[in-house]
């Protein structure tokens, strides 16, 4: 990223500051919103900061990931004059006072709306159907949890998405609903809010929940303080149910910043041909930087395999096909080239981690929410080889002893700081340190991962939390799963299966995870940036209904897409081209090969340098 400039974008926002009149900025993909983000809370810090100490109020800063929590929270020294926070944590900040009004939401408005929609689903699929049959269990189940509630002495919240109602435990998507409800109909709520508050700022706001940002824009309408103001970027709102076209409250300034710090220039103008609402240009180091973009098509196969996907020889063609254009374009066995794919599962049986990816997308064993843990990587079950098992053997192969210890110190009760050996004496640590990563190698390459897990449970090596506990414990299931009895049980069928494997997987999986591969998914990356960045499209290995990126860039070639796969694809899209700084290499597999070629370069100005058709 270039020398900080201040924009004329930045100038329209620090007027706004000082007006205390709200706005929202939208900031293209590498204009350097994070900066100007960090600049309008320094320049609240430098003119109310005094007023805002004495009074004990201060400066809030919502942001998506924890990671940019700690990123922005640097960048701001550390100062507690703001409190930076993702969503989910700063709306249970609210929240947590508000015991009995939580209570009533629960009962009133949430449990009811998920009762209804579970008897929808219900006579949508049929009540006498087996799935008409999960859905009737799960309403009956919200019924129950419903005349549970009124008697639960409190409410808490474990930064999940998982619920329990009977236990008081709240999820992800609770907290969000619970707010929005508080904040649209509950005064002092908003006004409490407000108060500890004044300014309210949200990163990534196309990635804030509806109901939320109309909540907040509650909270700061009229004039002065409080003040809200959101940086995000509508064309890069990716996940599902969110604002996208977030805008200020009545009264407040829309700013638009059309500078992009980050990408060559042949990238900006393949960006600005893709996107017709934002003009950028270079305006840092990048300006006079060419780059390039370069397009390989080829001809998609029929698949062959069982549900209309790819069989293995088929996938594993089209991955040598993407070698193929890595090698025309002179990107072949170079390591800083990012390699975005839209399918997991291709990503998986590249980097060798397929079973662990079936085993995770099998509904017959695991839930819609363990998929989704599992792709974050924070399904409790994998969770000891993400933090512990996996980087110890890495440590160990590379023959960081350093590493080793430093690992065990953070994330074993058998090593840590103030565990049960911390008198022992140092040569004593490195003994016992080198004794029980040799062993646990050893076992790596013997035994199954219910065999590796419950030596380290027993040696304490890992930390093991209560559900893991309870799953080495209890004996394997012998009854096939029947999702009509089973459903609460689910996952004892996918702890079984995941015990039952040969470990090999998880290290690629947990090294894919921790972002040490040159493959992501292409929601992976948003925030990123890389020098080189080739995106592969593959809408029959995708096998996703949301997406058709053929459709998206080729309709005349491949048909319209609907409403939906247009907006969600050109999205996604957008994310993964804008995350070139200065070549940007895009596979597409299409039926059509040399139509498509004639309509992407009518439609994006490429050149017949810039696209290939392979073979």
């Amino acid at each position: 990223m270039a020398k900080r400039i201040e924009t004329e974008a930045d100038k329209q926002v620090r007027a706004c500051l000082d007006e205390k009149r709200s706005f929202a900025l939208i900031a293209g993909a590498g204009s350097g919103k994070t900066s100007s983000l960090i600049d309008a809370l320094a320049r609240i810090r430098e003119t109310d900061g005094p007023r805002l100490r004495r009074d004990g109020q201060r400066v809030a800063c919502i942001t998506y990931t924890k990671r940019a929590v700690e990123v922005i929270r640097a960048r701001l020294g550390f100062d507690d004059l703001y409190f930076v926070s993702t969503l989910h944590s700063f709306l249970w900040g609210q929240l947590a006072g508000f015991q009995e009004d939580i209570r009533r939401v629960l009962i009133e408005d949430r449990l009811p709306a998920l009762i209804a929609k579970s008897e929808q689903k219900m006579l949508e699929k049929g009540g006498h159907t087996k799935e008409g049959q999960k859905h009737r269990d799960r309403a009956d189940r919200f019924k129950e949890e419903l005349d549970a509630v009124k008697l639960v002495p409190g409410f808490t919240y474990e930064d999940s998405d998982f619920s329990n109602y009977v236990k008081g435990e709240l999820g992800h998507p609770d907290i969000i609903e619970i707010a929005s409800y508080l904040l649209r109909t509950n005064k002092i709520f908003r006004r409490i809010t407000a108060l500890r508050f004044p300014y309210i700022f949200v990163d990534e706001a196309q990635d804030t929940f509806k109901g939320i940002v109309e909540g907040l824009n509650l909270v700061c309408a009229g004039e002065g303080l409080p003040l809200v103001g959101y940086f995000g970027d509508p064309w890069q709102q990716i996940y599902e149910d969110r604002a996208g076209d977030f805008g200020p409250p009545p009264g407040g300034k829309l700013i638009t910043k059309t500078e992009n710090f980050r990408c060559s220039e042949s990238v900006i103008t393949f960006l600005n041909a893709f996107r017709d609402d934002v003009e950028q240009y270079p305006a840092g180091d990048n300006k006079g930087r060419a780059g390039r973009v370069a397009v390989r098509l080829i001809r998609a196969e029929k698949p062959e395999g069982k549900r209309n996907v790819y069989s293995d020889d088929q996938v594993a063609r089209a991955l040598e096909r993407m070698d193929n254009a890595l090698d025309a374009w002179g990107w072949k066995d170079r390591e800083d080239v990012m390699k975005l794919l839209l399918a997991r599962q291709m990503i998986a049986r590249r980097l060798g981690f397929s079973t662990l990816n079936d085993l995770f997308n099998d509904e017959t064993k695991a839930s819609s929410r363990a998929k989704d843990a599992y792709e974050e990587g924070t399904h409790f079950l994998l969770i000891p080889f993400l933090t512990t098992i996996c980087p110890l053997l890495r440590a160990r192969e590379a023959g960081e002893s350093h590493r080793v210890i430093e690992i065990l110190r953070r994330e074993s009760p058998a090593f840590a700081i103030d565990g049960e050996n911390a008198a022992k004496s140092l040569r004593h640590m490195l003994e016992a340190s080198q004794a029980a990563i040799d062993e646990l190698h050893k076992r790596w390459t013997e035994e199954k991962v219910g065999e590796i897990l419950r030596h380290c449970a027993k040696t304490r090596l890992i930390r093991v939390s209560d559900r893991l506990r309870e799953h080495l414990a209890r004996a394997p299931r012998a009854e096939a799963y029947d999702p009509t009895l089973h459903v609460q049980e689910k996952a004892d069928w996918l702890a079984d299966a995941l015990f039952d494997m040969v470990p090999a997987p998880l290290a690629p999986y947990a090294k894919f995870i921790q972002e040490n591969s040159a493959f992501s998914t292409q929601h992976g990356v948003k925030g990123e940036e890389y020098g080189r960045v080739l995106v592969l499209y593959d809408d029959v290995e995708a096998k996703w209904h949301h997406y058709n990126f053929n459709k998206m860039l080729t309709p005349k070639t491949s048909g319209d897409p609907t409403e939906g796969q247009l907006e969600k694809s050109r999205k996604l899209a957008y994310v993964s081209f804008s995350r070139a700084e200065d070549e940007l290499g895009i596979i597409l597999f299409t039926p059509a090969p040399e139509a498509a070629r004639a309509e992407l370069m009518e439609r994006f100005a490429i050149t017949t340098e810039q696209i290939s058709i392979d073979g």
